[in-house]
């Protein structure tokens, strides 16, 4: 077992977690492991793509979502985007802010459960997102996600939550970054192109359009409850022509899915690969990151390809 800790995670506190606390559980489990520490953004990425080329087969991230994201691409060649090794088993031990990854693999957020999980978790095979975007230097960008891309609104609280500590934790971080970008939110006329079929495009005037492969972003908001990790497919959810008092007035409804009810909601059908196309330039975050700004991007998904190790329960064994 392979760990790629992040010490900045967690608004700073895994690198004390690590010392106190989970190494301590790792040791008294005899879980044997070789560990190493990031030094920087992207870091992971290159730490896990150079050990899988050294042949290690369970790659381990110690952080949260934006962590976990930087990881996961180091699974993959980067110029052609095919999993370096695809037997290789993607583990994590959660110690990051909003987490969100987790909650659709049903992996507990308490470290020693965590833990657990890497011992007698399943396999599932997951699904993977391609994001095509203009970066936030202006230039084209291209990077793997797999929980949740979103533009427009969700992308400016990500940029805002970001800039701040944290401290409160990841759903109340979140929370407040909501209300403050809605309180400076504009809506852009978007396009949206599911699988190419540029003839039932469809468009709204968008306050947020968000291509889901988990079902949870923001510290907990179930932005997508009808997720399915594991089916190829994204779900995409969009929210349009919402007032700010309007979305204000309904943001705890994101929390329990119920959103989906609401007029100005709308979960599309099922697709493979998404372009927008927005009038005006918007965020994008993908994990919770905030990686570009445009008025253009494309997704597409890599189904099944890649090994975590989740909490999920197969229907033989509930049985």
């Amino acid at each position: 077992m392979y760990i790629i800790v992040n010490p900045k995670a967690g608004n700073g506190k895994t690198k004390k977690r690590w010392r106190k606390e989970i190494k301590a559980l790792l040791d008294a489990k005899k879980i044997e492991y070789t560990h190493v520490f990031t030094e920087g953004p992207n870091h992971a990425t290159e730490l896990t793509r150079e050990a899988i080329k050294q042949g290690e087969n369970f790659i381990v991230a110690v952080g949260g979502d934006g962590t976990y994201n930087e990881v996961a691409n180091g699974f993959f060649d980067p110029e052609n985007f095919s999993p370096i090794n695809p037997e290789c088993k993607f583990g994590v031990i959660s110690s990051g802010t909003g987490s969100d990854f987790i909650k659709t693999a049903e992996i507990p957020k308490e470290i020693e459960g965590s833990i657990e999980i890497l011992k007698e978790g399943i396999i599932q095979k997951q699904d993977v997102g391609i994001a095509k975007f203009t970066d936030l230097e202006g230039n084209p960008g291209i990077r793997l996600f797999v929980n949740v891309a979103d533009t427009g609104l969700g992308g400016d609280v990500v940029n805002r939550v970001n800039r701040t500590t944290k401290r409160l934790g990841g759903k109340f971080s979140f929370l407040i970054g909501s209300i403050r970008g809605i309180m400076h939110h504009h809506k852009s006329q978007t396009r949206l192109i599911m699988d190419m079929e540029e003839e039932n495009a469809y468009e709204y005037n968008a306050n947020m359009t968000c291509i889901c492969i988990g079902k949870y972003f923001g510290g907990g908001m179930m932005i997508s409850p009808n997720s399915d990790s594991t089916n190829g497919k994204f779900n995409i959810i969009t929210i349009q022509d919402g007032s700010r008092w309007m979305l204000l007035r309904n943001i705890g409804k994101i929390y329990d899915g119920s959103h989906l009810k609401m007029p100005q909601v709308k979960e599309h059908d099922l697709c493979t690969s998404v372009k927008t196309v927005s009038e005006d330039p918007v965020f994008l975050d993908l994990d919770g990151e905030q990686v570009g700004k445009g008025t253009d991007f494309e997704f597409e998904i890599i189904p099944n390809s890649l090994n975590v190790k989740v909490g999920i329960k197969e229907e033989s064994e509930e049985k």
